[in-house]
């Protein structure tokens, strides 16, 4: 009988997963609970031959038939510790609805919580701390109102605040949500533009449904960002690399130039990043994704011009230790900094200058850092840069400036 057991509880956690999803597969079933192919289909066998009413779909999976009630689900000590976690994190989010929501759905789930288990909650609660968003700053109303209309495919009027502080009205077809920073950010097709667009809900001063439908975008999020990295990811897969041969190999290319680079004061988006295990490939290609996906070049106040700049800089120490990456642009004062950006004074010195030529995607960028590591130069390791002009506008004919400093 003690055999038994491990199979008894494997059926009930099945029942589970089948009312947690409208069709699951069998492999999925496999996968989660580490069994054959041949043990779920038996297993499946012996719920249906015990009167659950399992709907097989052929080469797509399995449900549970709609209507079917099973009695209330009840929780190990684990998952009532998850949730209770998952609880505190979530108040720290800035999204008012998404806090309420979910406190509301909480508090039904621990009506059905034994006694011990509510007790022990209780207490796990006064010794966790969260401390993102200390004063519980609630920025946004609006995300569990964009998440019915992405799943309803509504079409919804917005009352949007740039930070620019222009207000505009958008009708747009919601498409994804995804959270950076402690900020929500709707991705929407907007009508008026004919594109998609980035906005971030704390900028939504106002919110309504139209009653109209639109028909579902074909391509997915994951589709949609990867268009994004393929426009704009032009940094290498990794950013630096220890130098290697001599600079009197390079003397030849007529592309190096030693150029004096005056202070200047620019202000982006950045991130904090390593090389290590690859990090950086990860990171910068995100930042870029940010970079178009909510059209950061407009938000910028006071550019000199539309020149992009790659920038690398606040070493801790060379190519090894964790560096910035920033993109954006060169701006005339930084006394009007957006609160998702930030600003930088650059000192300016001494760099070594290259440029290449070329389709962006056949790796143009990768191949002139590459030479650019094989040189035996002093580097100052205070700040680098890739400058994308006038004449990196055109993907398949670009022309890219490459500025390393030196000492």
């Amino acid at each position: 009988m003690a055999s038994d057991k491990p199979r008894l509880a494997r059926l009930t956690a099945i029942i589970t997963q089948l009312q947690s999803k409208r069709i699951v597969t069998a492999r999925d079933i496999a996968e989660k609970h580490k069994v054959s192919i041949r043990t779920v289909y038996r297993d499946i066998r012996t719920l249906e031959s015990s009167g659950i009413p399992i709907l097989t779909e052929e080469g797509k999976g399995y449900s549970i038939m709609e209507g079917y009630k099973l009695p209330p689900v009840m929780f190990s000590e684990e998952e009532t510790q998850a949730l209770i976690t998952a609880e505190l994190l979530l108040l720290k989010n800035k999204d008012q609805s998404l806090a309420k929501h979910y406190q509301s759905a909480l508090t039904k789930i621990k009506s059905v919580l034994k006694i011990n288990h509510q007790i022990k909650t209780e207490f796990l609660a006064d010794r966790i701390q969260i401390r993102d968003n200390p004063t519980q700053e609630k920025t946004s109303d609006h995300l569990i109102q964009l998440q019915s209309a992405i799943a309803d495919f509504k079409i919804v009027t917005i009352n949007y605040l740039s930070l620019n502080n222009s207000r505009t009205e958008r009708k747009v077809e919601p498409f994804a949500v995804y959270t950076t920073k402690g900020n929500w950010i709707l991705i929407a097709f907007c009508l008026q533009k004919e594109d998609f667009r980035a906005f971030r809900l704390d900028r939504i001063q106002g919110l309504a449904f139209t009653g109209k439908n639109f028909t579902p975008h074909s391509l997915t999020l994951d589709e949609y960002l990867e268009d994004c990295r393929k426009k704009w990811e032009t940094t290498p897969d990794t950013r630096l690399s220890p130098d290697a041969a001599t600079f009197a190999l390079h003397q030849k290319n007529n592309d190096v130039q030693t150029v004096k680079i005056e202070p200047f004061k620019f202000i982006g988006i950045a991130i904090r990043t390593t090389n290590e295990h690859g990090q950086a490939a990860q990171d910068i290609g995100e930042l870029w994704g940010k970079f178009m996906g909510e059209q950061i070049l407009g938000k910028i106040p006071n550019k000199v011009d539309n020149t992009v700049y790659s920038l690398y800089t606040d070493y801790e120490g060379d190519h090894n230790k964790p560096y910035t990456a920033m993109i954006g642009c060169k701006v005339v004062t930084l006394e009007d900094i957006p609160a998702s950006m930030v600003g930088k004074s650059l000192s300016g010195g001494n760099y070594i200058k290259t440029t290449t030529k070329g389709n962006l995607n056949d790796g143009i960028i990768v191949k002139q850092w590459t030479k650019i590591w094989e040189m035996d130069i002093d580097r100052a390791y205070d700040a680098d840069f890739e400058v994308f002009g006038e004449k990196a506008q055109n993907p398949l004919d670009a022309e890219i400036e490459f500025l390393v400093g030196v000492k």
